[in-house]
């Protein structure tokens, strides 16, 4: 049998299909697609690419939602020397205008079904190449319009190798992404399918507790990957007490210890953080075996073939001795971003991730906030990720997140924005802060009370919105 060729996605199914043709690959909404069935669908949607005039170096977008076809696209798309643009669902006409002004891309598709026109002959797979770029990622754009990741085929199978290690991905399992697979943390689960795990379709094009518990039951899901978000949103909607989870993995924000405890504890289903960007790829993930303390308060160890450092520079004067900014390079940074001539590096080599953290004396990185979220009021620095977490201690607080307000004297403030049971009022949190031993400065100057905390598309808290509300109240 014919072992996969890295650099070319494809040859994974096709390994797949030719030892285990009729086991699972994709569950989608009670429809079940063997890896034989989707390597057939594959095929044929090469042919219609094909027909469309798609060739080598042509940019495709593909906005759909998480359905079997999305799938069988990200592997037909690159396999023809074409690139795959994902583009997110909940992209306004605006955006979609700029992205494809930007990328040019030869076809979009939207529908489910392509017109198959009259080719017969199966496309020449494209030679392995790992220099060559195989998928433009959209960052997150909540200051702007999104960057344009450039992804090459050596960066996308670096990640895939160590993500699916880490977590400790085989053929037994089945994944269920709680997040688009048009972005980043649901795009990973994309890369479960080349050991021969199964993938597990999420319709729903906005995601609830409900639907997922029903669906992760229905599917007998192994592993969930998503946001803390969405474990949080779960937290009121428990799991019945029999089920297949072996694991939940998360990123995109910090995993509050306190979220994972109250997971953990009722559940015993390990719950773990992986860390990184579309800039510059993964540089940790925390295994499900890591011992307890480290999954959760931790992002795991970095990668062996993760070039990072712990910048002190920015740090050392504003959030404490031994936290700086993360840094990367090496395989796992995009050299540039699409049409442009730079990339995420600075002048000194280093591509600087906005993230602060620090690593312990076991090798295990901690990330403590972003950069641009420290609050300075005052001359003195407010870390908000370690508010939130004084505030979820309260048991009426299911969430919380503290963003700075301007003000004229002190520069900025904190103001903090809670999802609870009841009304907490200012005087109920400053007790809790005295309480918890705060230092003054830190505690939050208000206090409001909302349904929810309103989200970007990838499932983090949008907090340029919140420090605009602040603005208006």
């Amino acid at each position: 049998m014919r072992e996969p060729t890295p650099y070319r996605p494809l040859s994974y199914l096709e390994w797949n299909a030719a030892r285990r043709g009729s086991s699972l690959a994709i569950w989608d909404d009670g429809r079940e697609i063997t890896f034989e069935e989707l390597l057939a669908h594959v095929r044929r949607m090469q042919l219609q690419l094909a027909a469309r005039g798609v060739r080598e170096g042509d940019v495709v977008g593909v906005q759909m939602a998480n359905i079997w076809q999305y799938v069988a696209l990200e592997l037909a798309i690159p396999d023809l020397g074409a690139v795959m643009l994902p583009m997110p669902m909940g992209l306004g006409e605006h955006e979609m205008r700029w992205v494809q002004e930007k990328t040019r891309p030869a076809l979009v598709i939207r529908d489910l079904l392509l017109d198959s026109g009259d080719s017969t002959i199966s496309p020449r797979p494209a030679d392995p190449d790992p220099a060559r770029i195989v998928e433009i990622a959209l960052t997150s754009g909540t200051t702007g319009m999104p960057k344009l990741a450039s992804l090459s085929a050596r960066l996308k199978q670096v990640t895939f190798e160590s993500f699916t290690s880490r977590l400790g991905i085989t053929e037994h399992d089945r994944v269920l992404p709680m997040t688009p697979l048009t972005q980043g943390i649901g795009g990973m689960c994309l890369y479960c399918l080349r050991t021969g795990a199964s993938l597990v379709m999420l319709h729903e094009p906005h995601w609830t507790p409900e639907h997922c518990v029903g669906t992760a039951m229905r599917s007998r899901a192994t592993v969930m990957v998503g946001v803390p978000t969405n474990v949080i949103r779960m937290l009121n909607h428990p799991l019945p007490a029999a089920t297949s989870l072996r694991a939940v993995a998360v990123a995109g924000a910090p995993l509050p210890p306190e979220i994972a405890e109250r997971w953990e504890t009722p559940t015993g289903i390990p719950i773990s953080s992986f860390y990184g960007s579309m800039d510059a790829g993964q540089l940790a993930v925390a295994s499900p075996s890591d011992p307890q303390a480290a999954r959760w308060t931790t992002v795991g160890r970095p990668h062996d073939r993760a070039e990072w450092k712990i910048d002190q520079g920015l740090a050392a004067d504003t959030v404490g001795r031994g936290i700086g900014e993360i840094c990367m390079r090496g395989d796992l940074v995009q050299g540039r971003y699409w049409g442009e001539e730079s990339g995420p590096y600075s002048p000194d080599g280093w591509a600087h991730m906005g993230d602060l953290g620090f690593v312990d004396e076991s090798g295990f990185l901690h990330v403590v906030g972003r950069v641009k979220d420290i609050i300075i009021r005052g001359g003195s620095n407010i870390n908000p990720y370690e508010v939130e977490s004084m505030l979820r201690l309260h048991p009426e607080v299911i969430d919380a997140c503290v963003v700075g307000r301007p003000h004229p004297e002190l520069g900025e403030v904190p103001v903090a924005f809670v999802v609870a049971r009841s009304d907490i009022s200012k005087a109920i949190v400053d007790r809790l802060m005295r309480e918890q031993g705060l230092a003054h400065y830190k505690w939050p100057v208000a206090v409001h009370r909302v349904e929810e905390l309103p989200l970007s598309g990838p499932g983090k808290v949008n907090r340029k919105a919140l420090q605009e509300h602040a603005l208006a109240l």
